[in-house]
């Protein structure tokens, strides 16, 4: 179930970072406006990235670096075949680098996301211990 809700909560971050992404290239005039259907085939978008990511983790691959390159892949193909089918964005050469750089900033901050909450979690456990232990020596 933890790790259901980390995925889950994979998908929310890279929704609102790829958001936030697409708001700040569209204040340059590079995107055009985004409709209600666009955001709800971001959000999709984002599902999909996050269900192929999940896929890839299923690999027996052990090394961390080979492990964000496919995750990067999952994210840019992603990217591109789903946005071309949902007309998020139009598929020409110059919007298909911005939306590979838009998704490697949202799959960036989604990864450093995922690893200030796990820092936290780790902070948590090992206080937890030493507590324990503190009370083990106190009996």
């Amino acid at each position: 179930m933890n790790r259901a809700m980390i995925y889950l909560g994979a998908a929310c971050f890279a929704f609102t970072f790829s958001s936030i992404f697409y708001y700040i290239f569209r204040l340059f005039n590079i995107f055009p406006l985004m409709t209600e259907e666009m955001i709800v085939s971001l959000f999709i978008i984002s599902c999909l990235i996050t269900i192929l990511i999940f896929l890839s983790h299923q690999l027996p691959i052990d090394r961390p670096l080979l492990i964000h390159l496919i995750e990067i892949v999952c994210v840019i193909v992603v990217l591109l075949i789903a946005g071309a089918v949902f007309e998020v964005y139009p598929f020409h050469a110059y919007y298909i680098g911005t939306v590979a750089l838009c998704g490697l900033f949202a799959y960036t901050f989604v990864i450093i996301m995922i690893y200030m909450n796990n820092k936290v979690a780790e902070r948590e456990i090992n206080q937890s211990i030493t507590q324990q232990k503190r009370s083990d020596l106190d009996v």
